[in-house]
């Protein structure tokens, strides 16, 4: 397992990819097709990850023997400047159960304390209860919930958790 900090734009298109992957399987049950696909475009679109990779946040792609199979994507949290946030992190479904989010998650966690950072924060569907469970292993807990209008008749029902680093 190798984790790769991404700086050239170009190289984005990782992130698209396996997103492009992940994010029907693990959403199918959750969200709509249409809502899905405008959350892809919301938030993976060439520019905006540009956008987000010129405004500081981390893009962190995951390999194992050689291939990208995962990612996180964190920053500072502009409402706390004591805190991290971890804006995205997704395994493709072949490599989940072998302890490789929970690894990429903690180096997260690692990078944000080093980072100086004393909270690690991050939002997850309501429904995604597998993501739930995983975060609470991690030392993460629920701090509230929250619904964010997010256009186009969508929202995320989410609750927001959070890790004392």
């Amino acid at each position: 397992m190798e984790v790769r900090q991404i700086t050239d734009p170009a190289d984005l298109r990782i992130i698209r990819e396996i997103a492009g992957r992940v994010w029907p399987e693990t959403f199918a049950a959750i969200l709509s097709p249409a809502q899905i696909a405008y959350m892809m475009k919301m938030m993976y679109a060439p520019e905006v990850l540009a956008a987000e990779l010129a405004r500081g946040y981390i893009f962190e792609v995951l390999y194992v023997d050689g291939i990208s199979v995962g990612y996180a994507v964190h920053s500072r949290y502009e409402a706390r400047p004591d805190t991290a946030k971890l804006h995205k992190i997704y395994l493709l479904g072949d490599y989940q159960g072998r302890g490789l989010g929970s690894q990429l998650l903690n180096h997260v966690i690692r990078r944000s304390a080093e980072a100086g950072y004393r909270y690690l924060r991050l939002n997850v569907n309501k429904e995604n209860v597998k993501a739930q469970k995983a975060y609470l292993r991690n030392g993460f807990n629920i701090v509230e919930a929250v619904k964010i209008d997010i256009g186009n008749g969508f929202v995320m029902d989410d609750y927001v958790m959070e890790k004392v680093l």
